[in-house]
């Protein structure tokens, strides 16, 4: 397993944040996925041999946040 903590821009609401979360758990791979809406950072544990961090950050993408650092 493997852990990132990635920041993200312009993370709206903390409903959006848990969204994110449910979402990358669902990834095959992702272990847990916490997403702290007052630090706009998510915390991803993985496999990284079932999902890569580009996998990871399109996720993102598509429900519309962009992954600003890590």
């Amino acid at each position: 397993m493997k852990t990132v903590r990635l920041r993200l821009e312009e993370l709206a609401c903390p409903t959006c944040a848990q969204k994110i979360g449910q979402v990358l758990e669902r990834e095959k791979g992702v272990h847990s996925a916490r997403v702290a809406y007052a630090t706009a950072t998510a915390t991803v544990e993985y496999d990284p041999e079932l999902i890569d961090l580009d996998r990871i950050t399109q996720v993102i993408a598509k429900l519309g946040y962009k992954v600003i650092g890590m």
